[in-house]
C-alpha cells in the first residue's frame, strides 16, 4: 500500500487508467480521502435565492434542498429576462478558496461540487411537469432552458482557465434515473442535453480538466451516452439498482467510477458481512488498470458498513491506513 505518488496523482491515474497503486478512496468520515472539494457552488443568500435568481423554500424540520417557490420560465422568450450567475465573481471565489487550501489539502485532486447541473436548474426554471411537456410540445423552450444553463458553465469554466494547473475536475449533479430507467428516453437525452454537456466536457478538457457526473437512479442505458460526449467519471451511488454485473460488462475499463456498495439498500440497511459480499461484486466496476475511486455515502449510513467496505478495499481498518 506505501507509494511515493500523492493522493492527487493517485486519483488522476485511477481516472485515465494509468495503473494506480490502488483504488481511489474518498472516505472523509474516516479521515481517509484523496479528494479535496475546493468550492461548492451551492449557496443561497439570506433570503434562500440560489446564483440563479431562484428562491427556494425549506422547511426547517426536514433535510433536503427544499422546494422552488416559483418556476420563472413560463414561455422561451422568459429566459432572455433571466439573469445568470456571473462567472467572473465565481472564478474569484476559486481562486480565493484555492489559496486557503493547507498543505495536506495540496497533495490531493481537487474538485469544483455543483448542484447546479443543467438538468436540475433546467427544471428549477421551468418546473419539471412543464419541462417533460416541452420536450414534445415546445422543443424551443428545452434548447432555450438548457442552452441558458450550458452557457453559464462553459463561460465559467474559460474563467478559471488561468487556474487549469490547480483545479483538476468539475463535479456535476444531475439525478437522470428512476429506480426502474432513465427519465427521458435516450434519443430525448441526446437530442436536448447531449449536446449541451458535450460543450462543458470540451471546454473542460480544452483546459486539462477532467468532468465528473454524480447521477442517481438507474442510469445504466445512459452511460454509453456519458461517455460519448466526454464525460471521465460517472458517480451513481445506487449501485445495484444499475446492477452490478451489468455496469462491469457493459462499462469497466471505459469510464471511470465514484461509488460505493448501494446506498438505497445494503449499504444504509444491511449488514457489515452484507456489505463485504457486494464490494466484491463492486470491484468488477475497476479494473487492473484503474477506474474506480470508492467512498463514502453521506446519509443514514451505519459506521460499521463503511468500514466493511473500506477494509474491504484496502485490507485495512481507516485508523492502520492513516499510520502506512
Amino acid at each position: 500500500m506505501t507509494t511515493d505518488l500523492s493522493p492527487r496523482e493517485i486519483i488522476k491515474r485511477v481516472i485515465h487508467f494509468q495503473d494506480p497503486p490502488r483504488v481511489g478512496l474518498y472516505f472523509g468520515r474516516f479521515g481517509v480521502d484523496d479528494t479535496v472539494d475546493v468550492f461548492d457552488f451551492h449557496i443561497r443568500d439570506e433570503h434562500n435565492v440560489d446564483p440563479w435568481g431562484i428562491q427556494w423554500t425549506v422547511h426547517p424540520d426536514f433535510p433536503s434542498l427544499g422546494q422552488v417557490k416559483e418556476h420563472p420560465v413560463k414561455a422561451a422568450e422568459d429566459v432572455e429576462k433571466l439573469s445568470p450567475p456571473d462567472p467572473k465573481f465565481y472564478a474569484e471565489k476559486v481562486r480565493l478558496a484555492l489559496g486557503n487550501l493547507t498543505p495536506e489539502q495540496r497533495g490531493k485532486y481537487r474538485f469544483i461540487a455543483t448542484s447546479s447541473g443543467i438538468w436540475e436548474v433546467s427544471r428549477y426554471l421551468r418546473g419539471m411537469a412543464e419541462l417533460m411537456e416541452d420536450m414534445v410540445l415546445n422543443p424551443e423552450v428545452v434548447d432555450a432552458v438548457a442552452g441558458y444553463c450550458t452557457d453559464f458553465w462553459v463561460a465559467f469554466v474559460q474563467e478559471i482557465a488561468p487556474l487549469r494547473e490547480e483545479i483538476d475536475a468539475i463535479w456535476m449533479f444531475d439525478d437522470w434515473g428512476t429506480q426502474t430507467e432513465i427519465m427521458i428516453s435516450r434519443p430525448m437525452w441526446q437530442r436536448y442535453f447531449g449536446p449541451q454537456y458535450r460543450r462543458i466536457t470540451d471546454a473542460a478538457h480544452e483546459l486539462g480538466i477532467d468532468f465528473w457526473l454524480h447521477s442517481c437512479g438507474r442510469v445504466t442505458n445512459l452511460i454509453e451516452d456519458f461517455i460519448e460526449v466526454g464525460m471521465d467519471l460517472i458517480n451513481p451511488y445506487q449501485s445495484a439498482t444499475c446492477g452490478y454485473e451489468e455496469v462491469a460488462e457493459r462499462y469497466a475499463g471505459r469510464v471511470a467510477f465514484m461509488t460505493t456498495v448501494d446506498s438505497q439498500s445494503t449499504l444504509t440497511r444491511g449488514t457489515p458481512e452484507q456489505c463485504a459480499a457486494e464490494a466484491r461484486r463492486l470491484a468488477e466496476w475497476g479494473t487492473a488498470h484503474g477506474g474506480l475511486i470508492v467512498g463514502s455515502y453521506s446519509y443514514d449510513t451505519p459506521e460499521e458498513n463503511e468500514r466493511a467496505v473500506f477494509r474491504y478495499f484496502t485490507g485495512t481498518t481507516p485508523e492502520e491506513f492513516l499510520k502506512i
